[in-house]
């Protein structure tokens, strides 16, 4: 069976509507469906779809170009404007001027965030996961935790949201 074929049986067991379906096509890049992923993260992260073990197996190594990382533990980056951390990664983020972004940290992850200037930053914590963030200057830093995550914080503009639940 195709990762396709796969994706889209797994997606149609949990839910997945018809519209989303036929979006999946043996012709989809890597680039479109990390694409899809970023855009469908809310039904992706309540279903755990597609699976972590999924991903290691089929897009480790493929999809990190387009903001989604798996099992890194090096991720470095500077004003990516979506970052989805799964697995057990490692990653440094900053963000400064004028920059918008959204990050997802699931599973195992630990994150260090440095938010400065005038950015805006949204950050889902899930499950295991570490959050450290340093916010300063006029920067604005808004925190959802869902599960088990834990988030420590420094600086002003930190916002965080318990959820009491463990996905969207």
């Amino acid at each position: 069976m195709s990762v396709i074929d796969e994706l889209k049986t797994d997606g149609i067991a949990k839910g997945l509507c018809e519209n989303w379906q036929g979006k999946l096509t043996n012709n989809s890049s890597v680039k479109r469906l990390s694409e899809m992923y970023i855009r469908g993260i809310d039904f992706c992260i309540s279903e755990n779809y597609p699976t972590l073990e999924f991903m290691r197996d089929n897009f480790k190594g493929k999809c990190e170009p387009y903001g989604i990382f798996i099992d890194d533990e090096n991720v470095s980056l500077a004003n990516k404007e979506s970052v989805v951390l799964n697995g057990r990664c490692e990653a440094e983020l900053e963000y400064d001027g004028y920059s918008v972004s959204k990050i997802y940290i699931r599973h195992n992850s630990e994150a260090i965030i440095d938010v400065r200037e005038h950015a805006l930053v949204t950050v889902d914590v899930f499950d295991e996961s570490t959050t450290k963030i340093h916010s300063s200057d006029s920067a604005t830093v808004l925190v959802y935790v869902y599960g088990n995550a834990k988030v420590y914080y420094s600086g002003k503009g930190v916002k965080i949201s318990y959820k009491n639940k463990n996905s969207y």
